[in-house]
């Protein structure tokens, strides 16, 4: 299984390049001793720059998780499988992980799979299926990786192992809490009581499980584990996942910002995982590529002690996978897609399954994946990653989602996204400053909310191609009268507000931007005793002809 698929053959020779020449970047100590022979140099540059219209993002489980996923064909096809679906849809690499950050489905020489662990710890009910699965899979020589990778080879899929650098699943399951996990508290960022006291899911301490990065033998042992897989799978790259969970150090535990000693020991880590890929690669024959996925707004990068331009700058990061997801519509995107591409690094958003719910589920439709994608390609991604789409049949939204060609003139929904309480609220306390509800105040002030819109509607009208696109706002439980100015203009509704609070504008077409797209909220008459209002919905179906 070590390195049984090489894909292609490169040109040995003698000549090597420095780190800092072949990415074109500034050197750091760290990397620069890696002479790379330049024809692995410029074949890792020319990796880098492939195209990624599709990321697709798998959790690696799949077929594992249920009865019968105990063969090659079941793993890949069966109705559980996760890769049969992707034929014939713009899918063009596949991120696969491999379960938590030390739990893994696959084996490995430094810690334990969840085989290793439901066995050792007695652990039954639905993980013994899992188990059994991945026994079975081993006695035919293989797992969930090696099954991924073979199926990307065979049908010219670039493919990549995700590694979780920090997942707090084991928070709640048992199961993945490793032998070395368990044997050392100590590196823990907290207890189960702690977080008890802290107020549950709504507490940074809930994540109690969180390795702490400020000691050295997490590092290494994270290190190793990595290391394991590279040594172990022909990959085309390697993503270090910061974003689940994104919790390294203990201010964050108080919402308090990482100290600039920890951006340092992160980025010391960072730079010495990007060397044992050079290194591998350079031993292999064949690069491996670097990609990271990290929040999408720098500040919220540093405020965990992720010092992403510093590691653009330096050349620690090869392709770029931002944001978790969970805002997929409004996530400011510009600042880090313009830092990535000044660095010469191909960047990536994320639209999460677990993020398209939205109130009610009403966010899953394809139209809504569609109105998120268009957002973010119009922001200036080269790519999008789905996350948490486990479809085991054909998906309509893994064939148009993948490219502005493709997503012209089809059905769309954007909307402001909802507030969430999640893994990543930390992060997305960050970014989520438009997320809604939104009160307006009784007092006459105008509050603002910018939807953001990815399709150019004004163009489509005139082009004779736009069926219809209403503004629809949902108002909560209140008595005053509601005034919106669309982009400076104010709009009048075009029917009376609904008894569940929905509320129907028509701006003309040359009213709506291409990109951002400003909403002012007052209530009318303005007093100081009267009641606020609140914004709970606001949605742009978009249908063309």
């Amino acid at each position: 299984m070590n390195l049984t698929h090489t894909r292609r053959d490169f040109l040995k020779t003698s000549t090597s390049v420095p780190l800092a020449a072949a990415v074109g970047l500034h050197s750091s100590l760290a990397v620069a001793d890696i002479q790379e022979p330049a024809a692995l140099a410029k074949a890792r540059k020319i990796a880098q720059r492939r195209r990624r219209r599709l990321i697709y993002n798998d959790d690696g489980c799949g077929a594992i998780w249920k009865e019968g996923g105990n063969t090659r064909e079941a793993f890949l096809y069966g109705p559980h499988g996760r890769m049969g679906p992707l034929k014939n849809t713009q899918v063009e690499s596949v991120f696969i992980s491999s379960g938590a950050s030390h739990v893994l489905n696959h084996h490995s020489d430094v810690t334990d799979s969840y085989a290793d662990v439901a066995e050792r710890y007695s652990i039954g009910g639905e993980w013994e299926v899992f188990r059994a699965n991945i026994r079975a899979l081993e006695d035919l020589g293989t797992d969930a990786i090696q099954l991924t990778i073979d199926y990307c080879v065979e049908h010219n899929l670039e493919v990549f192992y995700s590694h979780r650098i920090n997942d707090i699943h084991n928070t709640f399951l048992p199961v993945e809490r490793s032998k070395w996990f368990r044997e050392h508290p100590q590196y823990w960022m907290g207890t189960p009581a702690e977080a008890a006291q802290a107020g549950g899911g709504n507490s940074p301490k809930h994540w109690w499980s969180s390795l702490d990065f400020e000691h050295p033998e997490v590092l290494d042992f994270l290190y190793q584990i990595q290391e394991d897989a590279c040594g172990r799978y022909a990959v085309d790259g390697v993503e270090i996942d910061y974003f689940r969970s994104p919790m390294f150090f203990r201010p964050n535990l108080e919402y308090q910002p990482a100290t600039e000693q920890q951006l340092e020991i992160l980025t010391g880590f960072q730079r010495r995982l990007r060397k044992m890929h050079l290194q591998v690669g350079t031993n292999r024959g064949r690069p491996i590529l670097t990609a990271v996925r990290v929040p999408a707004v720098p500040e919220a990068c540093r405020h965990v002690g992720i010092d992403i331009q510093r590691w653009l700058e330096e050349g620690l990061v090869d392709v770029l996978n931002v944001g978790g997801g969970y805002i997929p519509f409004t996530e400011p995107l510009d600042e880090i897609v313009k830092l990535a591409h000044d660095a010469g690094v191909p960047v990536q958003a994320t639209i999460s399954a677990s993020g398209m719910r939205g109130p009610d589920g009403r966010y899953a439709a394809v139209e809504a994946w569609r109105g998120a994608a268009a957002n973010m390609w119009h922001a200036g991604v080269d790519g999008i990653v789905t996350f948490n789409l486990g479809s085991g049949s054909p998906d309509q939204r893994l064939m148009d989602i993948g490219s502005p060609e493709t997503l012209a003139g089809r059905n769309k929904l954007f909307v402001i996204d909802p507030r969430r309480i999640l893994e990543g609220d930390l992060v997305q306390g960050i970014t989520q400053d438009q997320a809604l509800p939104l009160t307006i105040p009784a007092n006459g002030q105008t509050v603002i909310a910018r939807l953001p819109i990815g399709d150019d509607l004004a163009t489509a009208s005139r082009n004779g191609i736009l069926a219809s696109a209403d503004l629809r706002i949902r108002l909560g439980d209140t008595k005053s009268a509601v005034e919106l100015r669309f982009n400076g203009t104010p709009l009048s509704a075009t029917e009376p507000a609904t008894d569940d609070g929905w509320i129907v504008f028509r701006p003309q077409p040359d009213q709506f931007r291409w990109g951002h797209n400003e909403l002012a909220f007052r209530i009318a008459s303005a007093s100081v005793d009267g009641p606020a209002a609140e914004v709970t919905h606001v949605e742009l179906p978009v249908f063309y002809k």
